[in-house]
């Protein structure tokens, strides 16, 4: 009995020694192997295909064909950082690299509101915030805000503390603007 037990460990043993033979040539020709290459996104700018173009996260977020809608909502949003309101809905940081892709979004549109998001966007650029209150309720009104109950039009500018506060409060879980 002693001797089929040696004799199948010895097959065991075999086996285990041509499995991991084998399992080694597969993985080190797998290694080998080059990886095959990963399809390239087109990217356009007027036409023109730029292969090697690196796309910032505000192009992506923001980009060339944007729809008035979300160029609208983003202004909004964003200027809740700077207004006071009974109700605010929507919020984003505002960052120069938003600001000014938005401006040039903006301005290479045919949008209905055009001037006015130049406008606002412009005064955005140069870190002038002193009309928010009045960017602010242009585009509420544009949205359909509702005159009657003021709820959400912008009453006046935040202090530097209230912002501060406002940007801890609503803000600071924003992956993107991390």
């Amino acid at each position: 009995m002693q001797r089929k037990t040696k004799s199948a460990i010895v097959i065991i043993v075999v086996l285990v020694i041509i499995g991991g033979a084998f399992a080694y040539t597969q993985f080190t020709t797998q290694i080998e192997k080059p990886a095959p290459e990963k399809e390239k996104a087109i990217v356009e700018h007027a036409g023109v295909t730029l292969e090697d173009k690196i796309v910032t996260k505000e192009e992506l977020l923001y980009p060339d064909n944007l729809i008035e809608h979300k160029v609208n909502e983003a202004i909004h949003n964003m200027s809740h950082q700077k207004v006071e309101a009974k109700v605010k809905w929507g919020h984003t940081q505002i960052t120069q690299a938003k600001v000014d892709r938005l401006l040039e979004v903006s301005k290479e549109s045919n949008y209905k509101f055009k001037e006015l998001y130049i406008e606002i966007l412009e005064r955005w650029s140069k870190g002038d915030f002193s009309h928010a209150v009045e960017d602010h309720n242009a585009i509420w009104e544009i949205q359909g805000g509702d005159e009657s109950t003021n709820s959400g039009k912008a009453i006046r500018l935040l202090t530097l503390a209230e912002e501060q506060a406002y940007i801890e409060n609503n803000l600071t879980y924003d992956l993107y603007d991390k």
